[in-house]
C-alpha cells in the first residue's frame, strides 16, 4: 500500500472534518477564529443536500487561512486533484446560493434607503454609495502574457464594489485584467456601464436638506474614478480654499465605508494575504464568495462580536494580495462641476455643516 492511499483511508478516523472541526463545534470564539463564521452560520447548511453542506464548510478553510491546497488535502485528507476541484465548486456555490439573498441587485426604494442611511450615518445627502476598486494579486497565468500585468509590476484581477453606509457590499465587478488602464477598467465594467447608462434604477434627483434646486443621487469615490453627474470626486490639488477643504473632507468621511469594507474583506479572508495561486478563472469565484460571506455575517450577526467593528478598520489593513488602484484623468461635463459646486455650497451652510468640519483646516478633523 502507498503512503498516499494510507493517508486517504484513514480520513474519517484522522482528517480534519471528523477530528477537529467536531471537537471545535462545541467552542464558538473558536470555530469563528477557525473558519471566520460564527456558529449560527456554521450551524445553518446552505444547500439542501447534506454532502455539499460538508464540502462547503469543510473548504471554508481556504478562504479563511489562505493555506496552500497542499496544506488542506493532507489536513482532510483527500487527493490533491479532489480539493482542486472541489474549492472552485464550493466558491461557486456559496455565491450561486448566497448571492440572491445577501447581494441582490437593488431596487429604487433599496436606493433610497441607502441614501437615508448615509445622510444619517455620514452627513453625506443623496449618496448611493461608496465606490473604490482594488487589484486582487495573482499568481502569474501560464500562457497570459502581459494581460494580467498591471502598473506595479506584478500580475491581479480587478475587484470593483460598490458599499452600503454599513459597509456592506451591494454590487461588485470581478475579472478585469490588470494590465488595463484604471480608468478603464472601471468603464468596461458592467458597474460602470450601467452607471453611465442609468441602468440601476437609481431614485430621481431630490434636493439637498434646505434647498430647492433637485440634484442627482450620487456615488462617491476617488481621484481614480472619473467625475461625472452620478459620481463625486474631491477637488484636485493641495493649495485649495476652506470649502474645498471642507467638501473633500466630507466627501472622504463618506467614501471611507468602501475602504473600511475592503479592510474587513482582507482581515478576515486571509487568503487575501499573500498572492493568489489559482487559475483566473478561479480567483474571480473567490473573491464572489468572500463578499457574499462578508455580506452574510454583517447582515446576520452582532457587529460588535468576533472584532468585526468596522469604525476599527483603517485603510492600512488592505495589504497582501489587494492593491489600490491607479489615479487617473477624465473630462468632466458642466453638469458634473455644478453637482460638486452645489454639495460644497451645501456643507457650508447652516443646514448642511457639522460642528467639526472646521478642525480639518487644522488638521485635527474626526
Amino acid at each position: 500500500m502507498t503512503c498516499c492511499c494510507y493517508i486517504l483511508q484513514r480520513r474519517e478516523e484522522l482528517g480534519e472534518s471528523h477530528t477537529l472541526i467536531r471537537e471545535l463545534s462545541s467552542f464558538e470564539d473558536k470555530l469563528y477564529s477557525y473558519f471566520r463564521i460564527p456558529l449560527p452560520g456554521f450551524s445553518q447548511p446552505i444547500p439542501h443536500d447534506l454532502d455539499e453542506a460538508r464540502r462547503i464548510y469543510n473548504y471554508r478553510l481556504y478562504l479563511a487561512t489562505g493555506d496552500s491546497y497542499k496544506t488542506v488535502y493532507l489536513n482532510y485528507r483527500l487527493g490533491k486533484s479532489t480539493v482542486a476541484t472541489i474549492i472552485p465548486e464550493v466558491c461557486d456555490t456559496i455565491w450561486k446560493k448566497l448571492q440572491p439573498l445577501y447581494m441582490p441587485i437593488p431596487s429604487t426604494d433599496d436606493w433610497r434607503k441607502i441614501a437615508d442611511g448615509f445622510q444619517e450615518r455620514w452627513q453625506f445627502p443623496n449618496c448611493i454609495g461608496s465606490l473604490d476598486g482594488k487589484h486582487v494579486v495573482i499568481q502569474a497565468p501560464s500562457n497570459s502574457g502581459s494581460t494580467f500585468y498591471n502598473y506595479k509590476g506584478g500580475f491581479s484581477i480587478v475587484l470593483m464594489a460598490l458599499v452600503d453606509h454599513k459597509y456592506g457590499f451591494t454590487i461588485i465587478d470581478v475579472g478585469g485584467h490588470g494590465s488595463n488602464s484604471d480608468g478603464g477598467i472601471f468603464a468596461q465594467s458592467a458597474l460602470g456601464k450601467a452607471i453611465k447608462n442609468y441602468n440601476l434604477a437609481i431614485p430621481q434627483p431630490r434636493p439637498l436638506p434646505g434647498f430647492s434646486q433637485p440634484i442627482p443621487h450620487v456615488i462617491v469615490a476617488d481621484e481614480a474614478f472619473p467625475l461625472s453627474q452620478n459620481i463625486m470626486c474631491p477637488f484636485p490639488g493641495k493649495d485649495l480654499d476652506e470649502a474645498r477643504r471642507i467638501y473633500n473632507y466630507r466627501l472622504s468621511r463618506a467614501r471611507r465605508v468602501v475602504e473600511n469594507s475592503f479592510g474587513i474583506l482582507a482581515s478576515k479572508w486571509e487568503v487575501y494575504q499573500r498572492r493568489i495561486k489559482l487559475q483566473p478563472q478561479n480567483v474571480d469565484k473567490v473573491i464572489k464568495a468572500t463578499c457574499v460571506l462578508h455580506n452574510y455575517i454583517i447582515k446576520t450577526t452582532d457587529p460588535t462580536r468576533h472584532n468585526q467593528a468596522p469604525e476599527c478598520m483603517a485603510e492600512s489593513n488592505t495589504s497582501g494580495a489587494i492593491q489600490n488602484l491607479q489615479q487617473c484623468g477624465n473630462h468632466p461635463s458642466r453638469e458634473a462641476f455644478l453637482i460638486r459646486e452645489a454639495y460644497k455650497d451645501y456643507f457650508m451652510s447652516t443646514t448642511g455643516a457639522v460642528p467639526w468640519q472646521q478642525n480639518v483646516c487644522f488638521g485635527v478633523a474626526q
